[in-house]
């Protein structure tokens, strides 16, 4: 893997490693697990409006006893398990390649918080559902900063060695890096920025269209997995939907069937099952809420623009990069699976996380 650095807000290009790595089958040492609940007294003020009450925030806490802490988060159908628990038969969590014994986030060293977000699948909470119908809670990547903050609070933890995001997840990590630097050293912000680009904003506003069409007809299941399915046509590249989807249809009662349709319809029926039709909608709107003002980031923060990606285009990321000014790292990932490459590309981002968390001043 190739680096290059420069000083005056460092620049870093990654190329692809040679080969596969091989993770370390290494045992896990003193490894604990802490799957909890915060629940805030009274009731959650969100920051554009509503609120939440009362407000449960669920979270885990994995790793070597006594390591410091990295909070991680993802993409908004992500949850609190990055990774699963050592020993048990559930399933992989949603960043195992990258989360444990021998990888870039190795267990042995750190440990990891992960926590449900406001209105996702998981076990926190939800804003109240508006009076009038239409209507979508303003929730924001700030609300979620805040969640995360209360619950490094309550488990007594004054500092976070890092904040780590992508996607979404990278909307919340830099929200936090700017509103609660006070409890963080540092922030790695994957396939994100300090804005939502306008396109991006255009395909959530068709896709929660979508799902709300399909509530006032009763159906938000379908409308849901519909709306999953052109989401995904975001989120992966034109070189990866021709590498796997360019053959010719089948043919079969029901008319011409296209190699894709099988890809979208799994991945729509996948987030169906797991999403409410509100909760989705509250997030989707979360993160065309997303606004940093980048003068207010207050801690040492690596941005990893990925080329290509439609979600967090590469130079939108480069543009947030020289708005920070000094004392900032930048990243470019080529990335053949676009914006997704954060969870598909192993071998890159167990590099990317292994040299944030190595550099001077990350622990």
């Amino acid at each position: 893997m190739k680096s290059m650095r420069a000083t005056r807000g460092e620049r870093s290009t990654l190329s692809p490693p040679p080969g596969p790595m091989a993770l370390s089958s290494q045992p896990l040492e003193n490894v604990q697990v802490h799957d909890g609940m915060v629940t805030l007294g009274g009731e959650m003020p969100l920051r554009m409006g509503g609120r939440i009450a009362p407000c449960r925030i669920a979270y885990r806490l994995i790793g070597a006893e006594g390591a410091p802490v990295v909070a991680v988060m993802g993409g908004i159908s992500a949850d609190r398990r990055a990774c699963s628990a050592p020993g048990s038969d559930e399933p992989a969590g949603w960043w195992e390649g990258i989360v444990g014994p021998g990888r870039g986030l190795d267990l042995n060293e750190w440990r990891v918080l992960g926590i449900d977000f406001l209105a996702g699948p998981g076990g926190s909470s939800a804003p109240e559902r508006p009076s009038e119908p239409g209507l979508i809670p303003p929730l924001t990547p700030g609300d979620q900063a805040d969640a995360l903050r209360a619950v490094a609070d309550h488990l007594a933890l004054p500092t976070l060695e890092a904040v780590m995001g992508a996607s979404y997840g990278g909307a919340v990590a830099l929200t936090f890096a700017a509103d609660h630097a006070d409890r963080t050293r540092r922030a790695l912000v994957i396939g994100a920025a300090h804005r939502s680009h306008p396109l991006a904003t255009a395909l959530r506003v068709v896709q929660r269209r979508i799902v709300q069409d399909a509530i006032a007809r009763g159906d938000e299941h379908e409308g849901l997995a519909l709306s999953r399915v052109l989401a995904m046509t975001t989120y992966r590249s034109q070189e990866e939907f021709q590498r796997r989807f360019s053959g010719k249809p089948s043919v079969g009662p029901d008319g011409p069937r296209f190699p894709v349709e099988d890809y979208l319809d799994y991945h729509g029926q996948i987030f169906a099952d797991r999403f409410d039709a509100m909760g989705f909608l509250c997030l989707s709107l979360s993160m065309d809420l997303h606004l940093v003002d980048p003068s207010r980031v207050g801690v040492p923060v690596t941005l990893v623009a990925m080329e290509p990606d439609s979600i967090a285009p590469a130079w939108q990321v480069r543009q947030l990069f020289e708005l920070l000014g000094p004392g900032h790292e930048l990243i470019e990932v080529p990335a053949s699976c676009g914006h997704d490459s954060f969870l598909t590309d192993v071998d890159t981002f167990n590099g990317v996380v292994r040299s944030f968390l190595e550099k001077q001043g990350a622990r």
